[in-house]
């Protein structure tokens, strides 16, 4: 099962979006592009819990 996470749904004007298998690979994904394109560094956890306060369960997500 696919999951599509979008910059925009976490409060940037930005177009990024990511549509792959759920995995721990794309959560880290989210989270580089957070760092590189926006300079702000969250931590694994807090890329984690902003997927989860969007609906998606924490065992979904590391499936």
């Amino acid at each position: 099962m696919t999951l599509k996470l979008r910059c925009e749904d976490y409060g940037f004007e930005c177009e990024f979006e990511i549509d792959e298998e759920k995995s721990i690979a794309l959560i880290e994904k989210l989270r580089n592009h957070f760092e590189e394109e926006h300079g702000i560094d969250y931590t694994m956890g807090a890329v984690t819990q902003m997927i989860t306060n969007r609906g998606h369960s924490l065992e979904s997500i590391k499936k």
